[in-house]
């Protein structure tokens, strides 16, 4: 029995704060200990390094990724551009031809000689069933004759060119077909249905991409643009499981248009 609870509860107070560390150390020293075996198993060592490498790895691809995807995405545009530039140009050199080729040629000069004058007879008038039947014959051909563009049918056919530089397809597709239907005989006419047919097979209604380039093939046939629309239709018939018929315009565009860019894309989807 204690005989002066005054005294003991003064040792109580000194002596509890001095064995409380004691306990919380080892405590802390037993998690040390644990914690320093584990640091030492060779085994999680291992795994944690793989673990930390495999991080960095997947750092390392996905960066790669990242880059590959905008040097990929630049490589486009660019070659987009670069098309786009050399079809104008394209253009440009055909509208000159053209202009060129309407010049009225000079007359020759031949010496004046002294001829009797012969009396003009005037043209002997087409019989009218033979010239309504040349009507009709003209009416059910498909082939237009074109004509120079107008400075206004540029303009609104670099309007449509720019929608399409610019990934704006549907507005493009809508553009060039307004333009084809105002202005079928334009020399920019079979341009524009041929464009619409790659806007078409960019939005995959490949259907819509073949009857466009059709019409550049059918309709326009002199046109600069019929190699490529023969091989865009061929491609459009690959994408709705017509081989058959694609192999046969690929072999028309190497037979007819050897020496064209469409011809060297043609041997190589046939090979």
């Amino acid at each position: 029995m204690i005989k002066n609870p005054f005294r003991f509860s003064i040792l109580a107070v000194i002596i509890l704060p001095l064995a409380s560390p004691a306990v919380f150390a080892l405590s802390t020293e037993e998690r040390l200990q644990r914690l320093e075996s584990m640091a030492n198993n060779p085994v999680l060592l291992q795994l944690s390094q793989r673990v930390v490498e495999q991080q960095r790895e997947i750092q390392r691809l996905q960066d790669e990724m990242d880059r590959l995807g905008q040097t990929n995405r630049f490589a486009i545009q660019q070659a987009t551009k670069r098309y786009t530039e050399t079809d104008q140009r394209i253009n440009d050199l055909e509208e000159k031809l053209k202009r060129v080729g309407q010049l009225p040629k000079p007359a020759l000069v031949s010496p004046v000689t002294a001829t009797p004058s012969v009396p003009v007879q005037p043209p002997a008038s087409v019989p009218t069933a033979v010239a309504s039947e040349k009507n009709e014959v003209q009416s059910q051909s498909t082939e237009l004759v074109v004509y120079s563009a107008t400075p206004e049918e540029n303009d609104q056919y670099q309007a449509a060119f720019a929608l399409m530089r610019a990934s704006k397809y549907d507005e493009s597709i809508k553009a060039f077909e307004a333009f084809l239907a105002k202005n079928p005989a334009s020399s920019l006419a079979s341009n524009a249905s041929y464009w619409a047919g790659e806007g078409y097979l960019i939005n995959k209604e490949y259907n819509k991409a073949l009857d466009a380039f059709n019409l550049v093939i059918e309709r326009y046939p002199a046109s600069s643009k019929v190699p490529d629309a023969l091989l865009r239709a061929a491609d459009s018939l690959m994408s709705i499981n017509k081989p058959t018929e694609a192999r046969v315009l690929y072999h028309k565009v190497l037979d007819e248009y050897p020496d064209t860019r469409a011809a060297k894309s043609a041997d190589k989807r046939l090979n």
